[in-house]
């Protein structure tokens, strides 16, 4: 057996990310079994909210929430209907989830800026350390959201962390990590996708933005049934105020 480690995150660039403290690595951590399923399941759901799937269609947090693209006529029922549908598949596919923070301003100050280019290598090693020491003796695949900039240096991280226990700072080899990090396409990868879902849930929750009794409540229940299934998780790093 092999377990499929899908990775996605949020906070790190692009629309809106200055206003966030956070850069986010989430992992929605996929039986091989499964893979084939969730992919099913994500099509049935798209097919129940829009009446059918939308040609090049995948599913994106901050367009579920926020009403935009395919969700822009929707009401917000639906909307938020169709993000805990999304969510509860976790348990639908006996999914685990994992995480790994880097607040961008400490990690600014605490070396003077010097690092501020390796937040997400930073966030990679230590959500990947994590799943190797609290995950399963399975044999584990890593993909990846394409993130351009960051790829060759993600692919040496992997690559000296399987060798070693040294990667931006000293960490633990991974052992049960095989292959290198592969990055795909959103769009191409149901998997990615429902890390994509995973991550924005977690950083809504973390920013306290909304404020409607229907949104807040709705994004407890996002978050809870994420905690049920989470495997570990990096507290947010540097700590600090």
């Amino acid at each position: 057996m092999v377990e499929l480690i899908y990775i996605d995150e949020t906070g790190s660039s692009g629309k809106g990310a200055k206003n966030q403290p956070l850069l986010t690595l989430a992992a929605v951590i996929v039986p091989e079994t499964q893979v084939q399923p969730l992919a099913v399941s994500l099509k049935q759901l798209a097919s129940k909210h829009l009446g059918g799937v939308p040609k090049n269609f995948e599913f994106h947090g901050v367009e579920v929430w926020g009403g935009a693209g395919h969700w822009k006529d929707k009401t917000p029922e639906c909307q938020l209907a169709a993000f805990r549908d999304v969510i509860d598949l976790l348990a639908t596919h006996e999914i685990q989830v994992a995480y790994a923070s880097i607040h961008k301003s400490r990690l600014h100050r605490k070396y003077n800026g010097s690092a501020d280019a390796n937040s997400y290598l930073l966030a990679m090693q230590f959500l990947l350390e994590k799943i190797e020491k609290r995950g399963s003796s399975e044999l584990k695949i890593v993909v990846a959201d394409e993130a351009k900039e960051h790829q060759s240096s993600a692919i040496k991280l992997v690559s000296d962390l399987q060798s070693y226990n040294l990667g931006v700072v000293p960490g633990r080899k991974l052992e049960r990590v095989i292959d290198s990090v592969h990055f795909a396409r959103s769009s191409d990868s149901p998997g990615v996708q429902l890390a994509d879902m995973v991550a924005f849930a977690l950083q809504r929750k973390q920013y306290k933005k909304d404020s409607h009794p229907n949104a807040v409540t709705a994004l407890n229940g996002i978050y809870e049934a994420i905690i049920s299934a989470r495997l570990t998780y990096r507290d947010v790093w540097p700590s600090g105020s």
